[in-house]
């Protein structure tokens, strides 16, 4: 059976660790820092405890920060010996398979049945079970050349709409309004979304209200939220063109 170790003390390691545990795999922890809890062993020399921790494992999963990969493979060398995996979305690295996971990990652990939903986007050329056997989750393949840009996309979809949700729940909060009233909305945006893609966008951009739209644009003069709205309004229109 394979061994895992996760190399690394950030949210992604404590989601891996948790999904591997729950799979049954074996699994080691090791990060920098020795008083992390994901630390299998009570090593203080980091180098002797990221021995101790690699030394059964089949597998090695390079969960430090992206920035961080090249450095902790060219500081311990004797990680060549493993299978190594980096899970950077938008990063390639000679001698190092790619396979990111497409989805936002949060503070709190996850059901199990959420972590088999997860997407794995590997580096073309690797097979998804030579780089993470025994994982049930589905699987696809991106050229290296695109992930810059199928990362910068993710961060949009993922990072930009929080932005403009937690800028509107502010706003609800000035005019008297708990931002938790939004919840039902966005929650139903977003089912609306995955379930009928393309034809769920409502409102006065779906209609091509222009009285509206103008009225909305006039109600944000001097928020910065105006040139967001003036943005998707163009976005919207050159799309449909």
């Amino acid at each position: 059976m394979s061994h895992y170790a996760l190399l690394g003390g950030g949210r992604l390691a404590r989601h891996m660790h948790h999904y591997l545990a729950h799979l049954n795999l074996p699994v080691s922890g090791w990060a920098r820092d020795r008083n992390c809890a994901l630390n299998s062993h009570a090593i203080d020399d980091p180098q002797l405890r990221l021995h101790a921790t690699v030394e059964p494992a089949s597998h090695v999963l390079l969960l430090v920060s992206d920035a961080g990969i090249a450095e902790v493979v060219k500081t311990y060398p004797f990680l060549h010996e493993k299978t190594l995996v980096h899970c950077a979305g938008a990063l390639s690295f000679p001698g190092i398979a790619g396979a990111h996971p497409l989805m936002t990990f949060g503070n709190t652990l996850y059901e199990p049945e959420q972590y088999r939903c997860v997407p794995f986007i590997l580096e073309r050329g690797h097979r998804f079970g030579d780089l993470l056997p025994g994982l049930p989750n589905p699987h696809f393949e991106i050229a290296p050349e695109h992930k810059a840009r199928y990362h910068a996309l993710c961060v949009m979809a993922g990072n930009f709409s929080q932005l403009l949700w937690e800028g509107v729940a502010v706003r609800f909060e000035r005019m008297d309004l708990p931002a938790a009233i939004l919840a039902p909305y966005l929650r139903q945006v977003t089912e609306n979304f995955l379930v009928t893609r393309g034809s769920a966008l409502t409102g006065p951009l779906s209609r091509g209200d222009r009285a509206t739209i103008e009225r909305n644009l006039d109600a944000l003069a001097g928020d910065r939220l105006q040139g967001l709205y003036r943005a998707f309004l163009e976005f919207h229109t050159k799309a449909a063109a």
